[in-house]
């Protein structure tokens, strides 16, 4: 854990990196430690950590501590946050409604397409090996520049499926729109967004709500799990309706 901030760290000379060391490895004991202590496990003076806390900007070591604490909690995900990804409200109550049509479409077509970029590629893969092992002619397309016309071009019932948490993927769009008009092709997303770009484009959108998640500003740490929970619902679904067996 970075207390300080790395920008901190990488200014701190002497005794001072000596303290900032032992803080960061005994992160869990320093709310119960007094000043002599942290002055002993760090081998400085008691006056060594107090100059330390106040250059951090704390008035005390008690306010230190306090401060420490407090940012080891919020820094630690707890068990309930690490599993409970799913709610009640992750998903609309028309979903099955909207899934059987989907199940339905998705039999009666000649070619199924799955198509995604980044993890909801990923996705996009994994649906089309389950829908396959349904008896599905179905495949994946996670290039968004994949020429996907002219080898639909010659066919009829086609099915397009988007995977994108946002909706609003430019060269997924791009992709869609070209076939927008097409009456051999139906449409249809999983989407995060049920009022983006993409969802608007399909006859039928299978929505969810999910918190996007991005670190250093474009690195997407968004759960897949709502996604792939209606990939299986619908896999589940063309099972009920296909009758096939279960064992």
């Amino acid at each position: 854990m970075a207390f300080f901030g790395y920008n901190d760290a990488k200014t701190l000379v002497g005794v001072d990196v000596a303290i900032y060391e032992y803080i960061l490895a005994h992160e869990s004991g320093i709310p119960f430690m007094h000043v002599r202590d942290l002055a002993a496990g760090a081998h400085v003076s008691n006056s060594s950590v107090m100059r330390f806390i106040r250059k951090m900007g704390y008035s005390s070591f008690p306010e230190f501590k306090v401060a420490f604490h407090k940012q080891s909690l919020e820094a630690t995900p707890s068990l309930e946050n690490g599993v409970q990804l799913l709610s009640a409200e992750t998903f609309p109550s028309t979903l099955q409604r909207t899934l059987d049509l989907v199940a339905q479409t998705v039999l009666t077509a000649n070619n199924v397409v799955f198509t995604g970029t980044g993890s909801s590629g990923n996705v996009a893969e994994y649906a089309s090996r389950l829908t396959s092992t349904l008896g599905v002619n179905s495949f994946p397309v996670t290039d968004p520049y994949y020429p996907l016309i002219p080898q639909l071009k010659q066919t009829q019932k086609n099915v397009l499926i988007t995977l994108s948490v946002s909706g609003q993927a430019a060269e997924v769009l791009g992709m869609l729109r070209q076939f927008q008009n097409d009456p051999a092709t139906t449409l249809i997303s999983i989407t995060g967004h049920r009022d983006s770009p993409i969802a608007m484009l399909s006859t039928y959108a299978l929505t969810y709500h999910t918190t996007e998640q991005r670190i250093h500003g474009h690195y997407d740490l968004t759960s897949q799990l709502p996604a792939m929970t209606i990939v299986e619902a619908l896999a589940r679904t063309i099972r009920h309706q296909a009758q096939l067996p279960h064992h």
